[in-house]
Parts: C-alpha cells; sequence; structure tokens
C-alpha cells in the first residue's frame, strides 16, 4: 500500500461455502471480476474470496452467528498498513458505536477491529504490519 488506507466491501451474507463458489463464477461472467484469492481461517473451513469488483475489491464472506462478530450482510472494510491511523479509526467509530471488538492475528490480517458505527454501518478495519 501507498500508506493511505484502503476501501473494500464485503457481502456477508451467511452464504455456505458451495454459494460462495458460485456467487464468484456470477460475478466473474456478469462484470469480468476477478478472484484475487481464497482462503479459510486459521479456526474454521469457511471459505473467504477476496474478488476485484470494478476496482473495488470485495470479500464474499460466510456470515457471523449472532453475538459474534458482526451482523451486517453488507461490511465497508479499510485496509491500514500504519498502526496508530488503524486504532484512531478504530478508537472514533467506536465512540458511540455497538459491537466492537479486536481480533487477531489471522493470515490477512495481524489485527482485525469490528465495529458498527452509531448508525449501523458495519467497519472491518484490517491492519498488516
Amino acid at each position: 500500500m501507498d500508506g493511505s488506507p484502503k476501501f473494500t466491501i464485503a457481502f456477508n451474507i451467511r452464504t455456505t461455502n458451495e454459494e460462495r463458489l458460485e456467487m464468484c463464477e456470477l460475478y466473474q461472467k456478469a462484470f469480468h471480476a476477478k478472484k484475487l484469492s481464497q482462503e479459510t481461517p486459521p479456526d474454521g473451513n469457511d471459505i473467504h474470496i477476496m474478488m476485484e469488483l470494478g476496482g473495488v475489491e470485495a470479500l464474499l464472506g460466510p456470515g457471523n452467528a449472532a453475538g459474534k462478530g458482526l451482523d451486517n450482510p453488507l461490511i465497508c472494510e479499510v485496509r491500514f498498513d500504519k498502526e496508530d491511523e488503524f486504532c484512531h479509526a478504530y478508537e472514533v467509530l467506536s465512540q458511540e458505536g455497538q459491537n466492537h471488538s479486536l481480533e487477531g492475528p489471522y493470515p490477512w490480517a495481524t489485527l482485525l477491529a469490528l465495529v458498527t458505527d452509531k448508525f449501523g454501518v458495519g467497519w472491518a478495519l484490517y491492519y498488516n504490519e
């Protein structure tokens, strides 16, 4: 990255692995989207697919069980390569927000912050060393 946070979006709609693979194929056909990666978390078997759709990265995710992570079907993601900017964004969004947590490390992020801001928008903030 060039030092600026990078915006992506996530479709977090409680799909199965097979449905996410079908979504990927559909978006490749419809939008000439590119599949960038396909991974599973270290402690699970849910496929996470990162795609590029019209110049924006989009994650096809499995959704979360109630009470864990973000329950929003559409989530904005921002990727940081500066830890202080990551922490600042998390603190500001959390002030009047709900459902916040810090997690990690993961194969795709040193730290992951999940927060729903005071307007109900779901944010997944990623920091990578």
